[in-house]
C-alpha cells in the first residue's frame, strides 16, 4: 500500500503501472517486463465502482470475460455463468445477481466491482483507494472481504493506494510512504502483524498504535503549511 500527502503522485504511480500514462524518466516494470500499454496482467479498480448502469450485477461482473480481450480464460455458456456465480458468491451478492446498480448501496457496488476485477484473473491488482467514499461499518467489511478473497484465490499482488493509515496497516504486506511533491518514496515498512485475521484485537495492540501514529505524524509533517 502506498501512503501520502494529497497531491504528492499516488495516482499517478498507479496509473503509470497500469500503462495509463507513461514515466518522463525510467521504466515500470511488471514481471521483468517493461510496461507499454494497459494489458490484461492488470486489473484496475477505481475510486467508484464504474459499473454499467443499464447492465445487472450479473451482466457487469461478466464483461471482462464476453468482451475484454485476453482477459483470463475466455469463458462462455454454462462455464461463464458458473465462474460469474463463483466470484458473486465470493464476495456475498448471489442474491443480487438480477439487480442493476441503482438498486444497490454503495457497499454493494464496490462488492460487484470487486467480483469484476477478480473474474479477469489479472495477476497485479491496482486499486485506487477504492474503499474511500464508503461509510466505516462497510469499509471495514470490504477490507476484510479483499484479504479473504484475494487469500482464497491464489497469490496476487495488490498495489493498493489510500489516504487511511490505519487500513493501510490493516490489509498490507508493505506500506510505502511518500513525500509530498516532488513525490519520493522516504520510507518502507514491513508490517509485523501477522494475518490479522481478527482486526479487533490488532487494532488495541499498543504496538500496532504506536506504528499507526508514527506514520500519521511523520504525515502530518510532510503536508505544507
Amino acid at each position: 500500500t502506498v501512503i501520502g500527502p494529497t497531491g504528492c503522485g499516488k495516482t499517478t504511480i498507479l496509473n503509470m503501472v497500469a500503462g495509463f500514462t507513461h514515466p518522463t524518466s525510467g521504466q515500470v516494470m511488471v514481471n521483468g517486463q517493461q510496461v507499454s500499454e494497459p494489458g490484461p496482467d492488470r486489473g484496475f479498480m477505481f475510486q467508484r465502482p464504474t459499473l454499467l448502469p443499464w447492465m445487472t450485477v450479473f451482466d457487469n461482473v461478466a464483461f471482462p470475460c464476453r468482451y475484454g480481450h485476453g482477459l483470463g480464460r475466455q469463458r462462455a455458456g454454462v462455464e461463464l455463468e458458473q465462474a460469474v456465480m463463483h466470484y458473486l458468491d465470493s464476495v456475498g451478492l448471489r442474491d443480487a445477481r438480477d439487480l442493476h446498480p441503482h438498486q444497490m448501496s454503495g457497499g454493494m457496488q464496490s462488492r460487484a466491482a470487486l467480483a469484476r476485477l477478480l473474474i479477469a484473473e489479472s495477476s497485479v491488482l491496482l486499486m485506487d483507494e477504492p474503499f474511500a467514499a464508503l461509510d466505516a461499518q462497510t469499509r471495514l467489511s470490504m477490507q476484510q472481504l479483499l484479504k479473504h478473497v484475494v487469500k482464497a484465490e491464489g497469490r496476487r499482488t495488490v498495489l493498493f493506494i489510500t489516504h487511511d493509515v490505519e487500513e493501510a496497516l490493516l490489509i498490507s504486506d508493505h506500506v510505502l510512504l511518500m513525500s509530498a511533491s516532488p513525490g519520493r518514496i522516504i520510507r518502507h515498512v514491513e508490517v509485523p502483524f501477522g494475518s490479522r485475521e481478527n482486526y479487533r484485537d490488532v487494532v488495541l495492540r499498543p504496538e500496532f498504535t504506536q506504528l499507526k501514529h508514527e506514520l500519521i505524524d511523520q504525515l502530518e509533517r510532510l503536508v505544507p503549511v
